[in-house]
């Protein structure tokens, strides 16, 4: 493999190389900086960091993991979702990766030469809207306002702990789910969360002083686009009167763009995979597939 990323234009590269283009490029949750320096200290995994250099300039970077996976694939054990994966690429470049995968975002369609989008309808991710109609904000707020009037309250996951959040989040999780979907445990979200404060964002919803409904949201980015990731959340389905966990969707998602338009960035929020079955995404997303690379 070494020889395909020499022809490329890829040279071995480390953390710190790879830390610098990605706050410069940007990426998604699952190739922070940040999120990978937690398990690089935790040495559960193996990584191989890469550069591409054009013209003297490194114009991208990526990383393997397990000499296998090009980004994170820990979603199950931690709360980082590898739906897809957004790669610190300059914008204008075009590059070949010389590593296989499925999950190239279609954010960097024009950017990854050997990667495909075409009749890749099966696997896709629900990318939130940029804007609704001014009748759904309408209806949206409304709700809120009724919800907030009714004894409801908005507690921002930046003002809790790592422990609040870890406890609160496992209990609305088997609330909704029981023992159907496996959750993380307690101490993996207390551990990384305690790790990256500064990446945790959403809201959690309380009912008359009990939790309702929680999304755990992860961002990052850089100063021309903010990723948001959104793993499985968790609600209190005894709650139906308010819909809490559509309240919340639309907390999150407003918050989120509110952040981006006062920065003037894009907003990239990710709400997981589409499927049939769960057509209540396209309520709030535009389902896009995610390209394959094809390896040299």
């Amino acid at each position: 493999m070494a020889i395909g990323h020499t022809l490329l234009g890829w040279k071995k590269s480390d953390f710190t190389i790879y830390e610098e283009v990605f706050h410069k490029y940007g990426g998604s949750v699952n190739a922070h900086p940040d999120v990978v320096r937690f398990f690089l200290k935790n040495k559960t995994l193996t990584f191989r960091f890469w550069h591409c250099v054009r013209h003297g300039e490194v114009i991208a970077a990526y990383f393997d993991t397990n000499g296998k996976h090009v980004g994170l694939n820990v979603w199950r054990d931690y709360p980082i979702s590898y739906d897809e994966i957004v790669l610190p690429v300059a914008s204008e470049e075009k590059i070949f990766l010389p590593h296989k995968s499925n999950r190239i975002s279609s954010h960097q369609r024009g950017n990854i030469k050997n990667s495909f989008f075409l009749f890749r309808t099966k696997r896709q991710v629900c990318l939130a809207k940029q804007s609704h109609s001014v009748k759904t904000t309408k209806k949206r707020n409304s709700e809120m306002r009724r919800f907030l009037s009714s004894g409801g309250e908005s507690v921002k996951l930046a003002e809790m702990t790592a422990c609040e959040i870890a406890k609160l989040y496992v209990y609305l999780f088997k609330l909704r789910f029981g023992d159907r979907v496996k959750c993380y445990s307690a101490n993996n979200i207390e551990e990384l969360l305690s790790e990256i404060p500064h990446m945790v964002f959403g809201n959690a919803l309380f009912y008359k002083g009990s939790p309702c409904a929680m999304d755990l949201v992860l961002f990052g980015g850089n100063d021309k686009f903010l990723y948001f990731d959104v793993p499985n959340g968790g609600l209190d389905p005894a709650i139906e009167e308010f819909s809490p966990g559509s309240l919340l969707m639309w907390q999150n998602i407003s918050d989120a763009r509110a952040i981006c338009e006062a920065g003037n960035q894009k907003m990239l929020f990710s709400i997981g995979l589409y499927k049939s079955d769960w057509n209540y995404k396209l309520l709030w997303a535009d389902a896009l597939p995610t390209g394959k690379s094809l390896a040299f």
